[in-house]
């Protein structure tokens, strides 16, 4: 293309290519009878925890500051708000993969939050994200490979599979201790790129659950649950998580149901373990006691607010690590803090 105008034309024909594409998958979608059950009605407040997490990034020459935020609470009628929020911060010189660790470290001290909770002995615990994602995070091709060497020079490496390790234990005691005190778990999605649905339905990968929601969930309602398929594609990750002792007996088997709360809003993915499908009921009514009346979860709101990560927060987390780094070496100080390339044209 020699000029503008070629590439403008391009960019139509491939809007136009891209929309005969997802007709023809949409075609068959179209066609499949979706059961939205109605909601029963069933409404009851119960003593309910939530969380929720942020997160800020800083980057410098050499270096990155992650700064990450989490609040939860416990919300029980007649009783004030017991509101508990946890900062985290850490300095990386990995230059691939920073968004991975910030999101390891964030979900880290969530699940620290979770375990604060469950201390509260609550009937409910709502956790924010895909309680399988949790379940099936991978790492790095560059970390995967030196996850089962003993020695490990690599000091950001060594601490990135340290704090994975955290992460697998905090996760497991998090299922063991709601399945030992009979904790109803849920793990409440706003977005969701998954095709589990549109999979069991035999519909093309390249329309996600969400995609197919979109155009079938038109009123309020819920849909059946379904399972989750428990795979995961890496053996050393198996094995890793055998000599960790963790996910082990079903404990990491989970279902997942859509809920449409509002008709004007998206639909709300809902994970839930396995061994809780007996108490399908009790997430139905979860969901209406709960429902904010815009489409989602009133706790939400809250937590969410408690967990923001606000540019004060990273401005004076960043500011007292350049202090401090000054103080203790200049030239440390001089060689990661100096200006970015394009920073000083």
């Amino acid at each position: 293309m020699n000029n503008e105008f070629d590439f403008i034309i391009k960019a139509r024909n491939e809007a136009k290519r891209f929309v005969q594409f997802y007709k023809s998958l949409l075609s068959k979608a179209d066609s499949i009878d979706l059961t939205i059950n109605e909601f029963k009605g069933d409404k009851k407040l119960r003593k309910l925890a939530a969380l929720d997490g942020g997160e800020g990034k800083e980057d410098l020459l050499a270096a990155s500051i992650l700064i990450v935020r989490g609040g939860g609470g416990i919300f029980e009628i007649n009783k004030k708000i017991k509101k508990y929020i946890l900062y985290d911060v850490c300095i990386t010189t990995l230059n691939k993969d920073i968004d991975e660790l910030k999101s390891l470290i964030r979900d880290i001290m969530e699940f620290k939050i979770a375990l604060h909770l469950l201390d509260e002995n609550p009937e409910v615990l709502i956790m924010d994200g895909s309680l399988s994602g949790y379940y099936k995070r991978g790492l790095p091709k560059k970390v995967l490979g030196y996850i089962d060497k003993t020695s490990i020079t690599d000091l950001f490496i060594k601490e990135y599979l340290n704090k994975f390790k955290e992460y697998i234990k905090l996760y497991d005691r998090i299922l063991r201790i709601c399945r030992k005190k009979d904790i109803l778990l849920m793990g409440v999605s706003k977005d969701s790129y998954v095709s589990y649905l549109v999979n069991k339905l035999n519909l093309s990968e390249n329309i996600t659950d969400y995609s197919f929601l979109k155009l079938k969930m038109r009123r309020k309602g819920y849909l059946d649950p379904i399972e989750i398929p428990a795979t995961i594609e890496s053996e050393t990750l198996h094995h890793f998580y055998n000599m960790h002792n963790v996910y082990q007996k079903d404990i990491a088997e989970f279902m997942l149901s859509y809920f449409k709360l509002d008709p004007r809003k998206n639909p709300i993915r809902v994970d839930f373990p396995k061994w809780q499908y007996d108490r399908f009921d009790e997430i139905i009514s979860v969901m209406e006691t709960y429902h904010d009346h815009k489409g989602f979860l009133m706790t939400a709101h809250l937590v969410h607010n408690w967990a923001k990560m606000e540019k004060h927060i990273v401005s004076s987390a960043v500011n007292a690590i350049k202090q401090e780094i000054l103080k203790l070496d200049p030239q440390i100080y001089d060689t990661v803090f100096a200006p970015k390339t394009r920073e000083g044209i």
